[in-house]
């Protein structure tokens, strides 16, 4: 009973001093981003509800950007605050084990990171998108369109998938165009085009690839194509999401589109990874250095041992952005590195006898 009041009080500062870096780094970027786009804001003239709507929204993305790393730091800056209270040596003379007090921290910041994560996790893609959105077209007034212009797009229609690049910015001029027609999720016709524009409510496609289902699939080709399609380029006119910001079901998705039509689907795999695994980045991050800070801690020696643990937080969050670099590239070995070595921090903190 008396062990079990020492651990709630540990994990109720893990928390506390969560919650306090969590403020620390959310007002600085909000500091940042507050003074940086003011005065670009007050040329519009606009409202100054709108700007504190984009702050908001901007805010939780960048929470969502800082969070394992901060979560993952909260442990070796939990332990620095013990010692200057001389509470960690009070653990330990109570009898806690140093392995006891690793084990548990890192629980706490999995636990905590779990939870929270997945919180900002299913927000973060809506707040990154009202971000873009209410600064480029409520803000600023661009017209949404222009959000598209010259990058590859991504739409899904009731009956459609359609991938191609705009050559300009009312969507009435394609390039590179892949459009799938489906009917309860099963193909039904396929049409490559090299380029294609729109005139009066009709496509007019150079350079095709047509299959259809009632012909088995068997490719024709044509020079020139003149079609009537339900794709009018208003359909085309929206705020196109970064890959980065889509959800894990939006992302899913396009994978299975592009898995159907063959075409890549590397950088959708590797996002979906990504987030499948960033609840669990704080605890890789923060287990080992927590690890290399207790075990190396006297009650003389304090500030090396935090320095210590410090300096490898620092590697291994250096060699995690490098990881997911990689990854991001298509390097899926980088992945599966990245899972093993998420799966050491999880079993070294779970089962703390095999260390």
């Amino acid at each position: 009973m008396f062990m079990k009041i020492y651990k709630k009080y540990l994990l109720a500062d893990l928390i506390k001093i969560n919650l306090l870096l969590l403020f620390i780094f959310s007002s600085f970027y909000f500091l940042v981003d507050f003074f940086d786009k003011l005065g670009e804001f007050l040329s519009f003239k606009k409202p100054f509800y709108l700007f504190l709507d984009y702050i908001f929204w901007k805010s939780l993305t960048n929470l969502y950007e800082f969070f394992p790393f901060v979560c993952g730091l909260s442990g070796i800056i939990l332990f620095l605050w013990l010692t200057r209270t001389g509470e960690l040596l009070g653990f330990l003379s109570l009898g806690f084990s140093k392995k006891e007090l690793i084990s548990l921290t890192g629980k706490g910041i999995c636990v905590f990171a779990l939870l929270l994560g997945l919180a900002i996790s299913i927000l973060f893609p809506k707040a990154a998108f009202l971000s873009l959105y209410t600064w480029d077209y409520r803000i600023a007034e661009k017209r949404e369109q222009y959000l598209v212009f010259n990058e590859q797009i991504f739409i899904r229609g009731p009956d459609f998938y359609l991938i191609a690049k705009p050559l300009e910015p009312k969507g009435e001029y394609l390039q590179d165009i892949l459009l799938v027609f489906i009917n309860k999720e099963e193909l039904k016709k396929i049409i490559w085009a090299k380029e294609g524009f729109y005139k009066s409510e009709k496509w007019f496609l150079k350079e095709v690839i047509t299959q259809e289902e009632n012909k088995n699939f068997s490719p024709e080709f044509f020079k020139n194509l003149e079609a009537n399609l339900s794709i009018k380029p208003e359909t085309l006119v929206m705020v196109e999401k970064p890959l980065k910001f889509l959800s894990l079901k939006e992302l899913f998705e396009r994978y299975k589109f592009l898995k159907m039509v063959k075409r890549p689907y590397k950088e959708e795999v590797a996002e979906i990874f990504l987030k499948v695994i960033y609840p669990f980045l704080p605890l890789f991050l923060g287990f080992f250095p927590t690890m290399i800070f207790i075990k190396n801690y006297t009650p003389s020696q304090v500030i090396i041992p935090f320095f210590k643990g410090l300096i490898w937080y620092f590697i291994l969050l250096t060699f995690c952005l490098f990881l997911q670099t990689l990854l991001r590239k298509g390097i899926f070995v980088a992945g599966i590195l990245l899972s093993f070595l998420i799966f050491i921090s999880f079993l070294s903190c779970f089962f703390k006898k095999i260390w």
